[in-house]
């Protein structure tokens, strides 16, 4: 009993009685469109995953006494039907394909464990009548907020960015590395300020201007 009351407890800071955004506003936004059908795949390589932590870990949150805790997908990130079930990558991944279907692309999603070789890129993309592929390649993805007062928590992520062509196969190997510092908003619960910052950083990704000259189909 005790411990299904402290879990009570932990739920409720995570959602402080706000609503969570919509999902337009959890999804990424692209600046610009394609013509032709894109894959979308996000790929976890995350170290701490590799060394033990579930796939759909997220982060860190320090409690009362500053205790911390893991989080977990489902715990903090769930606002739509599914998303339960999803781990982080799938979790990106449904905010990458949601935001930019909404702006005139047409992605599908596919699950990978690991990046593909060269051959397996040009069947994935044969099989699902596509000429592009976007994959997003996770080494990094964290966080580490305090429950207990309301400031700024960092946000660490190291991506690599992998674009292909059916025709000429990788067209972009890029990396994007950096700590943010993302200030809380009192009116705003965790989920949301994590939410955010999610979307941030997803529209940093899409709309990087040698990802953009890469994906755009007429270049």
């Amino acid at each position: 009993m005790l411990k299904k009351i402290a879990l009570l407890a932990l739920v409720t800071m995570i959602t402080a009685c706000v609503s969570p955004i919509p999902l337009q506003e959890q999804s990424a936004k692209a600046e610009y469109t394609t013509k032709e059908p894109v894959l979308i795949s996000v790929i976890d390589q995350r170290k701490r995953v590799q060394e033990g932590k579930d796939k759909n870990f997220i982060g860190k949150a320090h409690v009362s006494f500053g205790i911390p805790v893991d989080w977990h997908v489902n715990q903090v990130l769930a606002t739509e039907p599914g998303d339960k079930e999803k781990n982080l990558a799938q979790f990106l991944q449904s905010r990458l394909t949601h935001g930019l279907n909404e702006t005139g692309w047409n992605t599908t999603a596919v699950d990978l464990d690991e990046v593909p070789s060269d051959e397996a890129i040009k069947a994935l993309m044969e099989e699902n009548n596509t000429e592009k592929m976007i994959s997003l390649v996770l080494n990094e993805w964290y966080f580490s907020v305090n429950l207990n007062w309301v400031s700024a928590f960092n946000f660490d992520t190291n991506t690599d960015i992998l674009v292909y062509n059916l025709e000429e196969g990788k067209l972009l190997a890029k990396n994007i590395a950096e700590r943010d510092v993302v200030d809380e908003q009192a009116s705003e619960s965790p989920q949301n300020n994590i939410l955010r910052a999610y979307k941030a950083q997803l529209d940093q990704i899409v709309n990087d201007e040698e990802v953009r000259n890469a994906v755009s189909f007429d270049q």
